[in-house]
């Protein structure tokens, strides 16, 4: 994947941007000289994260927008949305990052949970790409970036504790991540794509339950969460050097080790 040296006055879109890692992202491209389009559900969340986008550099264009990701229409009127308040017909970043958790367990959740978590971690991930995709193709470079997590390399949250709803959508984020990677190298060279695999970090969300520390003979026990901020700043590092494939926490790189060396085993 070919460096993204320059980031100045380019144009980023963020979903998931009230909070947590994409509150993050916004507020470390923003410091880089990058135009914001940041998209969230919760708009009072949103509006606050927005306003200190503004303070930190006010003659970066930061717009807010509140959007459904899970609804295709509601991100087509957000393509739109974008391109008329950035004055622009093209992006140069698309962050993936919208997410929710839910839907633990196939066979106890309620179908609406798992189905809502399933539509709002993988659509939105689909949905954004494919309405924003001719704003990236009329860029003179661009990254799709998709936030997964280490729950699309194991489908657990440790010894027989389910994470059913979540999991099934991050694999599918990362499936269609590393698909991108060839499909932009035969035909849309100056685009990539990037696949993050983060494990635990601190954010809104919940934590992980005791049994991710004793996971695999506790092999990762010890582990600290990452901050979002620590997390944003080394996907926007990745991008810049060009790697198509970031591992975020000791237990995500633990999990991505041992399910690489032993897959037969990881569900035993």
């Amino acid at each position: 994947m070919p460096p993204f040296e320059s980031f100045r006055d380019r144009v980023a879109v963020v979903t998931g941007a009230a909070s947590g890692i994409g509150r993050d992202l916004m507020f470390a491209l923003v410091q880089r000289g990058v135009h914001v389009a940041a998209c969230d559900l919760n708009a009072q969340k949103l509006q606050s994260s927005v306003r200190k986008a503004h303070r930190l550099d006010p003659e970066i264009r930061v717009t807010s927008h509140v959007c459904d990701v899970a609804d295709r229409l509601a991100v087509r009127e957000l393509q739109l949305d974008v391109a008329r308040e950035h004055g622009t017909d093209r992006i140069h970043f698309l962050f993936n990052n919208a997410g929710t958790i839910g839907g633990m367990s196939f066979v106890n959740s309620p179908p609406e949970e798992w189905e809502r978590t399933f539509a709002v971690s993988w659509s939105g991930t689909y949905n954004c790409t494919r309405e924003f995709l001719p704003m990236l193709l009329a860029a003179d470079q661009g990254a799709v970036v998709n936030t997964a997590s280490v729950n699309a390399l194991w489908a657990s949250l440790g010894s027989r504790t389910p994470h059913s709803a979540y999991s099934s959508a991050k694999f599918a984020v990362r499936g269609f991540t590393e698909s991108l990677v060839v499909d932009f190298q035969r035909n849309a060279p100056h685009l990539s794509a990037v696949l993050v695999l983060a494990g635990h970090v601190r954010t809104g969300m919940p934590a992980p339950p005791r049994t991710w520390k004793r996971a695999f003979g506790g092999a990762f026990a010890d582990y600290e969460p990452v901050s979002s901020d620590s997390a944003a700043r080394m996907i926007l590092d990745a991008v810049e050097r060009g790697d198509w494939r970031v591992i975020i926490g000791d237990d995500a790189a633990t999990v991505d080790e041992r399910v690489r060396a032993g897959p037969w085993s990881i569900y035993e």
